[in-house]
């Protein structure tokens, strides 16, 4: 039988792939695989933001959840001043916070603490601090932390804000700085800003502080009383008892 050289031809062709049609299989192939690159990137991309999304979030309500458990216990501890005059600690700044609480005896030893919240810069971005130290008689500002004291509560490319504003003001109005070394506010705001728009980041922090104070602690000339009644800090006066008795019999 002769084979012809269009025979061979053919049958090369039945038998497997030309050159051109080699090189126009592994072109599709690549922008198959080019464009399933990309998919995956674009995957991991947003997985990997949701996860920043979602472990910023958790910090914001951590750092929410602290300073409401902070204020909740808050002791309304009264100092004379070298004028004899008595006052509160308490400061409220823009940037700082400090107050005397009480915490739980577990897992930290039990007895009132300072607290101060502070804002620490840290390139472009900036810290939201809380730090506190075993408050004693007589002490009136921050001691100062141990490193083991401070917690590092909100970190990122914000700004913050402290604001305080009493609840039954006919308007309320937000100050920067608490004025009134005789009183204590009814609420903190927290603001937390993103330092590149200047538009919250988030919604603002708002506690309420309570306001079982006694109504004669800064009349009387003791160096020391707290408006948590049954605190470990509380001081009870005569006209404190007579207001409790008075209150009691009003109310039965």
């Amino acid at each position: 039988m002769i084979t012809t050289t269009h025979d061979r031809a053919r049958s090369s062709r039945q038998g497997g792939f030309t050159l051109i049609e080699l090189l126009i299989s592994m072109t599709i192939l690549g922008a198959i695989l080019a464009l399933l690159g990309t998919a995956i990137k674009v995957l991991t991309w947003n997985s990997e933001a949701r996860i920043a999304r979602i472990d910023t979030l958790d910090m914001i309500l951590r750092a929410a959840d602290i300073l409401n458990r902070d204020t909740s216990g808050l002791q309304r501890v009264v100092v004379a001043t070298s004028q004899n005059k008595p006052r509160y600690i308490f400061v409220g700044t823009p940037n700082r916070l400090g107050f005397i609480t009480l915490e739980p005896a577990y897992p930290t030893p039990p007895g009132p603490y300072f607290i101060d919240y502070s804002v620490a810069a840290k390139g472009a971005s900036a810290e939201l601090i809380r730090a506190r130290a075993l408050y004693t008689s007589g002490m009136t500002v921050f001691p100062g932390a141990t490193p083991a004291n401070q917690v590092r509560l909100i970190e990122g490319h914000y700004r913050y804000q402290f604001s305080y504003a009493q609840k039954n003001a006919r308007e309320r109005r937000w100050l920067n700085t608490w004025p009134f070394p005789n009183r204590i506010p009814d609420l903190i705001r927290l603001e937390v800003i993103d330092a590149s728009s200047g538009a919250p980041a988030f919604a603002p922090m708002v506690v309420s502080v309570s306001t079982d104070a006694e109504l004669s602690c800064l009349d009387e000339q003791t160096k020391l009383c707290s408006a948590k009644n049954g605190g470990d800090l509380t001081a009870y006066s005569q006209s404190n008892q007579a207001l409790q008795k008075a209150k009691a019999t009003a109310e039965r």
